[in-house]
């Protein structure tokens, strides 16, 4: 009994040797795993500092503008590039982690260099519209303003025309006439993507109003003609002067021939009744019956034959003074014009310009 009782205490004794030394393995492997998770902790914390939280962030404004369709790997590429992020790929695994891709719109950003990803991220998701930007050169009718916007910012063409001969539309605008031809003022203007043809009509009329308010005129032209009036002399004198120190002198022409009842006799009012914008008149053309013929009848023809600049309107309103009652192309490739008092003067001035005009011809003939 006594042996055996001894083999049981060293079997306990065994088994409490065997207890401590697992617990002991045990309590090694949990302080190696305890180390390892921490670093990693710390390692993490890291990198999620460094790759989604802001570093050096500075005050200054940057710009982004996303185009419709870009991927956002190239829109993340950007924005490291431009140091507001610290990797391109961290943020388009956010992104896409959080359903953020998905939600990315055209339109313009402004960030702050070093913000991080997280913020970024968010910014991304509060696109500002583009704005358009659109030239409107002196010169075009209705129908041509409406194929440039078409083809700058992508406009239904046709509607634009519609509202520019809708009669009540250009009413609501403040312009009382039946159509818009002449008063959408030429200029720069800055669209938000998407417009409609209403909001650039509205604003072009409203830019015209603003110019024609800053005009000073000559009180007695003011007195004689109304706006309408005064704004298709200038839309004459557009397409007619090609150089600026020119649009003075050539209003002067017109205003004197008005004054005498005489016809203004300006080509450009028909080949807007025909929109034939460039090669040659025709004897049938420029005899044909109708009110904007300035060829055939008198005054002032119903309305603009364009959309004449600031330069233009001035000169109408504020011609200057000249005895001179006609003038004709030098054809010389500078587009001035030499001008003349009598009928007479005018005639002999035509044949020497049509003769010279020829022997340059002959000239570049013979050189071919």
């Amino acid at each position: 009994m006594a042996h055996r009782s001894n083999f049981n205490t060293l079997y306990s004794g065994s088994s409490v040797l065997f207890f401590t030394l697992d617990s002991q393995a045990d309590h090694k492997k949990m302080k190696r795993l305890l180390l390892v998770l921490a670093a990693c902790f710390v390692v993490c914390s890291v990198l999620f500092y460094y790759l989604f939280l802001p570093l050096d962030t500075s005050d200054t404004t940057l710009e982004l503008v996303i185009e419709r369709g870009t991927p956002l790997i190239t829109v993340a590429n950007r924005l490291q590039n431009m140091e507001v992020v610290t990797n391109a790929r961290a943020l388009v695994a956010y992104l896409k982690l959080t359903g953020g891709d998905k939600k990315i719109q055209a339109g313009r950003f402004h960030f702050n260099k070093g913000e991080g990803a997280l913020s970024a991220s968010g910014k991304l998701m509060k696109a500002e519209p583009i704005d358009l930007v659109v030239t409107i050169h002196e010169g075009l009718t209705v129908e041509q303003i409406a194929s440039r916007l078409a083809e700058q910012i992508n406009i239904d063409s046709a509607a634009f025309v519609d509202l520019c001969y809708d009669s009540s539309f250009v009413r609501s605008t403040g312009i009382e006439q039946n159509s818009l031809e002449g008063y959408l003022f030429p200029d720069t203007y800055r669209f938000p993507e998407n417009s409609t043809p209403e909001l650039i009509i509205r604003r072009m009329v409203n830019r015209f109003l603003q110019v024609w308010q800053s005009v000073d005129g000559d009180s007695a032209i003011i007195a004689r003609y109304s706006k309408h009036q005064i704004l298709t002399i200038a839309s004459i004198v557009e397409m007619e002067a090609t150089l600026i120190s020119e649009r003075g002198l050539i209003a002067g022409v017109f205003h004197n021939r008005l004054r005498r009842g005489y016809p203004l006799g300006a080509d450009p009012t028909v080949r807007y009744i025909f929109r034939k914008f460039d090669g040659p008149l025709y004897v049938s053309e420029l005899n044909v019956d109708n009110p904007y013929n300035t060829r055939r009848f008198a005054g002032i023809p119903p309305g603009p034959i364009c959309s004449p600049g600031r330069g233009a309107i001035k000169a109408a309103a504020a011609p200057e003074k000249t005895n001179k009652l006609f003038f004709v192309a030098k054809w010389d490739g500078t587009g001035a014009h030499d001008f003349s008092e009598t009928y007479r003067e005018h005639n002999r001035k035509k044949l020497k310009y049509r003769r010279l005009n020829e022997m340059r011809q002959q000239k570049l003939d013979r050189g071919k």
